[in-house]
């Protein structure tokens, strides 16, 4: 009888394994701690990223066989000379938007009342694109420069923040607009001298064709609405 009894309790040992399977689930929050670093968002070359409440649109460069990449080959395999070169940042620089501002300046104290409106709207313009791109879009799109891990010849200093848009073609998009707004028969002068700002930063190394067409297009818009605002005061 005694014999039969002692059996009972090595079956009551059992339950002790139950422990066991809390295992699983002190691993899981550290399986799942990786994955909060990661893209919220992720869709082809466009990812969101999310990081301590800062929100950040990461776009990636052009791929190896797209055509903006290879748009991109053409203009900066150019060729280049110390002549060339020297030339071509001229005109790059006009996108920084002295010139542009100068050029307004100069027209609003000569130009009598419709000069003074255009070559407001003209500063004006190219001052707050390059706050707009510089300040407020390029924080959000974080694509690093055609330089950065890859091949690409640049000319003069290799700027230290993002890429996209271009600021420089957005100063000097809006203020061809704000100045073709006034003075539509200088308008094919104006585009002449903003695309070339466009295609110098592309040349240079230091810009995708998409950040200078993208940053032409933000241009276009602030360059109308100023134009736009200072004819409505005048």
């Amino acid at each position: 009888m005694t014999a039969a009894k002692k059996p009972e309790p090595r079956g009551t040992a059992k339950p002790a394994r139950k422990p066991k399977t809390t295992e699983p689930i002190a691993a899981e929050p550290n399986a799942a701690e990786p994955n909060a670093k990661k893209a919220v968002v992720e869709a082809g070359p466009v990812a969101v990223h999310v990081n301590a409440g800062e929100v950040s649109v990461v776009v990636a460069p052009p791929g190896r066989g797209g055509i903006d990449r290879r748009i991109f080959g053409l203009i900066n395999g150019l060729p280049h000379s110390t002549t060339s070169d020297r030339y071509v940042s001229v005109v790059s620089d006009l996108g920084e938007g002295l010139g542009w501002v100068a050029g307004g300046a100069a027209l609003a104290i000569l130009g009598g009342p419709k000069g003074r409106r255009a070559g407001l709207a003209t500063a004006v313009a190219s001052l707050a694109a390059t706050y707009v791109v510089q300040v407020r879009v390029k924080p959000l799109f974080r694509r690093v420069r055609p330089f950065v891990n890859r091949e690409a010849r640049v000319v003069g200093i290799r700027p230290p923040d993002d890429s996209f848009p271009s600021g420089h073609t957005a100063s000097s998009f809006a203020a061809a607009t704000a100045l073709a707004f006034y003075y539509p028969r200088a308008a094919p002068l104006a585009y002449a001298l903003a695309t070339g700002v466009g295609l110098s930063r592309v040349h240079l190394g230091v810009h995708f064709p998409s950040d200078a067409a993208v940053g032409g297009v933000i241009g276009i818009g602030i360059g109308t609405f100023s134009a736009w605002l200072f004819k409505k005061r005048g």
